[in-house]
C-alpha cells in the first residue's frame, strides 16, 4: 500500500503542478474541499494556447500570400511607374532604320488612291446608262451629281498623294543626313501645305488633265452625241483667274470620234485585244491569225501606224468590250426608232 500510496501523491503532485500553471486562467480560487473533485474538473492543458499561436501563424500566413486584388494593384501600382508622361518626353529625331516604316505608310496611301481609283469604271458604266435615258431635268440633275463625285474622287486621290510625298520628303531628308526633329509636327504642317496650294489650283488645273476623268466625260459625250467628236475637255470647264499661265491650253486638240471596228475586218470589235506598245485595238481571232508563229512581232495593222508588237504586248480590254456592247445597243436601237418612223409616215 505504501506504493499505491507514493503513486498517489505523484499523481496529486502532478495535478496541483498543473492547477498552479492554469490558476491565472481562473477568476475565482478553488477551495480544498474540491480537491476530492479534481477528478471531475476538466483538466485545463496548454493546446488551446497552441491553437492560439497556430491560428495566428496561419492568419500571418494568410497575409503573407497576396490575393488577386493585391496582384492588380500592384499591377496598376506598376503600369503607374512606368508610364510615360507624353508631354515631358522629349523629342527624338528620325534615325535612318525607321526609313523602312515611313516608306511603308506613304506607300499604303498610294495603295488607297489606287482603290479608290478602281471605282472610275462603275462610274463611267453609271453615267453612260443615265445618259441614255436622260428625257429630263431629273436626269440631267443625276449627271450633274455624278459629275460631283467624279471630281471629289480627284480630290481626295490628290489629298492621298499629299501624304505620300511628305513622307517620302521625310525619307530624303534623312538620306542626305539632315537631322528631322518633331516628325509628326513636320508631317502634318506639310500636308496641310499641299491641301493649300492644292485649293489654289482652278478648276481647269485639278480636273482637265486627269485622263479617268476625261474617259468618263467622254464616255457621256458619246452616249449624247453619237458619231461625233468630243471637244478638247476644257470646252466642258469654264476658264477661271490662271488658267491664262497655263501653257497646256494650247496644246489642247479636239477628240476624235470613237471607232469600235476592227482595222483588220472592219467590222465591230470582238473580243477585244489591245496593244500595250501603240493602244490600237483589234478583234481576238483577228489579229492572233494576224502572228506567223508564236513570238514573232510585226508591224501594227492599223492604218497610220509603224510600231511593231508581238502577241503578247495584246491584253484583253474589258472596258472597250463594254463600250462596243452599248454602242451596239444604241445603234440597234437608233434602228428600230428610225424603223417605228418609217412605218408611221
Amino acid at each position: 500500500m505504501p506504493v499505491a500510496s507514493s503513486s498517489r501523491r505523484k499523481a496529486n503532485t502532478r495535478r496541483m503542478n498543473s492547477s498552479d500553471i492554469e490558476e491565472d486562467t481562473f477568476t475565482q480560487p478553488q477551495a480544498d474541499d474540491d480537491v476530492e473533485s479534481d477528478h471531475d474538473r476538466p483538466r485545463q492543458s496548454k493546446r488551446p494556447k497552441k491553437e492560439v499561436k497556430n491560428e495566428t501563424k496561419a492568419a500571418r500566413k494568410q497575409r503573407a500570400v497576396p490575393t488577386k486584388a493585391d496582384a492588380n494593384d500592384e499591377e496598376e501600382d506598376s503600369n503607374e511607374d512606368e508610364r510615360i508622361d507624353v508631354d515631358d518626353f522629349p523629342d527624338q529625331p528620325l534615325r535612318k532604320d525607321q526609313m523602312t516604316m515611313l516608306n511603308n505608310i506613304a506607300k499604303d496611301w498610294l495603295k488607297m488612291e489606287q482603290t479608290i481609283g478602281q471605282h472610275w469604271g462603275a462610274l463611267r458604266d453609271v453615267g453612260s446608262a443615265i445618259a441614255e435615258t436622260a428625257d429630263g431635268d431629273e436626269e440631267n440633275d443625276n449627271l450633274d451629281e455624278l459629275e460631283q463625285v467624279a471630281r471629289d474622287i480627284i480630290d481626295i486621290g490628290a489629298e492621298m498623294k499629299s501624304h505620300a510625298r511628305v513622307l517620302e520628303g521625310l525619307q530624303q531628308k534623312i538620306l542626305q543626313g539632315d537631322e528631322v526633329t518633331k516628325a509628326g509636327d513636320v508631317y502634318i504642317s506639310g500636308v496641310k501645305e499641299s491641301k493649300k496650294e492644292y485649293a489654289k489650283k482652278t478648276t481647269r488645273q485639278k480636273y482637265a488633265k486627269d485622263e479617268n476623268y476625261k474617259d468618263f466625260k467622254s464616255a457621256i459625250y458619246e452616249v449624247q452625241h453619237p458619231a461625233t467628236a468630243m471637244p478638247p475637255i476644257t470646252d466642258f470647264i469654264p476658264k477661271e483667274d490662271g488658267d491664262d499661265s497655263d501653257d497646256d491650253d494650247d496644246l489642247e486638240v479636239g477628240g476624235v470620234t470613237q471607232n469600235y471596228n476592227c482595222p483588220i475586218t472592219l467590222t465591230l470589235l470582238v473580243n477585244p485585244l489591245t496593244s500595250s506598245i501603240c493602244g490600237h485595238s483589234f478583234s481576238g481571232d483577228a489579229i492572233k491569225h494576224s502572228f506567223p508563229r508564236p513570238g514573232m512581232a510585226i508591224k501594227c495593222p492599223a492604218s497610220g501606224c509603224n510600231k511593231s508588237f508581238k502577241l503578247s504586248d495584246c491584253k484583253p480590254d474589258a472596258n472597250l468590250e463594254k463600250k462596243v456592247k452599248a454602242f451596239k445597243r444604241r445603234a440597234d436601237r437608233a434602228a428600230e426608232d428610225s424603223d417605228a418612223e418609217e412605218v408611221i409616215e
